[in-house]
């Protein structure tokens, strides 16, 4: 059963989502006018900045397929701090979710427990 993958954030991620979501106009600063379209090197300085941004934020994606045992997710994070430009790079498990009191929240509608992802602590981390 594959339950851990790692999350984080990559350059290349984030260039990606960059290219997604920059819009290809900007505002006209005469009222009642239609947008002004960014040259291609606008648009280019534009996802950049953007990537940029979304590389100092806190904002986290799955990076990789998901893996039988942790020791593959970590050799995965291993291979990736040495390839590319990453922070925040975690593994997480797939669990039921628990509240606060450690109750599993249920799903109204299905009474089943809700099942997301939560942070794997290895047993080395948890001894530290």
């Amino acid at each position: 059963m594959s339950t851990f993958a790692v999350f984080g954030m990559t350059a290349d991620v984030a260039l990606a989502e960059a290219r997604k979501t920059t819009k290809t106009t900007r505002p006209n600063p005469k009222p009642n006018s239609p947008p002004l379209e960014l040259s291609v090197g606008e648009w280019n300085l534009a996802v950049r900045e953007r990537a940029d941004k979304i590389m100092r934020g806190e904002k986290v994606r799955q990076l990789s397929q998901m893996f039988d045992a942790p020791q593959y997710a970590e050799q995965f994070i291993e291979l990736m701090r040495k390839q590319c430009v990453c922070r925040d790079l975690k593994i997480r498990a797939k669990a039921a979710l628990a509240d606060a009191k450690g109750k599993p929240i249920i799903n109204a509608k299905t009474k089943a427990p809700k099942v997301g992802w939560i942070d794997y602590q290895s047993d080395a981390t948890k001894a530290a």
